[in-house]
């Protein structure tokens, strides 16, 4: 919703606990058993990032 990158992300990664990532791997193996995929669109933000969404929705 920025138009643009946004600062405070370092890498185009989701950063997860191992359960979390466990889970999702077990999610994935039962998905792909039936023909399908995982797609995560979102997951950490770093606090600056949260931060500056804040900034831009309270400025519009």
């Amino acid at each position: 919703f920025t138009g643009k990158p946004v600062d405070g992300y370092l890498a185009n990664r989701i950063v997860g606990t191992r359960a979390l990532c466990a889970a999702l791997g077990q999610a994935q193996e039962k998905a792909e058993s039936l023909g399908f995929g995982l797609l995560l669109w979102d997951g950490y933000r770093p606090q600056s990032t949260v931060d500056l969404f804040f900034a831009l929705v309270s400025t519009a």
